[in-house]
């Protein structure tokens, strides 16, 4: 006649991997595919790396750097 509701799963909800958004300047340039359990450095280094975002910082200092974890890494060069 009547069953009951499902059970709660925690283990299911939780995710593998995570996008970060790469601003350059304040304007989203873009984004890196990282294991969720990556560390400040390691999504620094990939953001730096991306083949797009190091074509805007070539020939630029890099001022400061803005890191929101799980979010965003903004570069602030000049």
């Amino acid at each position: 006649c009547c069953q009951d509701w499902p059970e709660w799963d925690e283990a299911a909800l939780a995710e593998d991997s995570m996008t970060i958004a790469i601003q350059v300047m304040g304007k989203m340039r873009g984004t890196v595919q990282l294991p969720a359990s990556a560390t400040k450095e390691e999504v620094l280094a990939a953001a730096h790396a991306e083949p797009k975002i190091a074509a805007r910082l070539e020939g630029k200092t890099v001022r400061k750097t803005i890191y929101v974890p799980g979010k965003l890494v903004n570069f602030v060069a000049t």
